[in-house]
């Protein structure tokens, strides 16, 4: 099943499997930026922790409207945004609420089958658009960069928490 639009953003969710002995669901997961797929498919993510993050991410968007970013190059856009949060020495600086990671870094609703291969950000422009970059981080070179109206990613993201609480109850039932 496809949340969005693949041409813009999307997620892909398939196969659900439950794992007794992890105690909860698993789902196959993967993003779509720009027609192009980001995630490995082959992997399964634990549903509820990527709908907690979700969330989390969703429930940001006033703190991403605050801090509105001009025109710039990918590669700007992820040092201020995703190199900036860990680089950040949170022994000495004062913490942030919330941080970059819970207001920028998609990469992070798709757990394992994303972030140790992909990094997604997700900023609001002057303009007032949404825009989210897609890093490869094995390759280290970006693979896709695209705007879209503000609240697109927040509708898809809410198709998808709306669609993990029903299958998290169903479980439990």
């Amino acid at each position: 099943m496809i949340l969005g639009k693949t041409d813009r953003f999307a997620i892909e969710i398939g196969q659900l499997e439950l794992y007794p002995e992890a105690s909860g669901l698993f789902v196959q997961f993967r993003f779509w930026v720009a027609n192009f797929p980001v995630g490995d498919w082959d992997d399964r993510i634990p549903l509820g922790a990527s709908i907690d993050t979700a969330c989390l991410i969703r429930n940001t968007e006033w703190a991403r409207q605050l801090s509105p970013f001009a025109p710039s190059l990918p590669d700007d856009m992820f040092r201020a945004v995703y190199d900036a949060f860990f680089a950040y020495d949170y022994s000495k600086d004062p913490v942030e609420a919330p941080n970059l990671r819970d207001r920028f870094h998609l990469d992070d609703i798709g757990l394992g089958a994303i972030q140790d291969k992909y990094g997604l950000i997700l900023v609001v422009s002057l303009e007032g658009l949404e825009r989210v970059i897609v890093k490869d981080l094995r390759q280290e070179q970006f693979i896709a960069d695209v705007s879209m109206p503000l609240g697109f990613v927040e509708s898809v993201l809410n198709e998808y928490i709306e669609w993990g609480r029903t299958k998290l109850l169903a479980a439990r039932s």
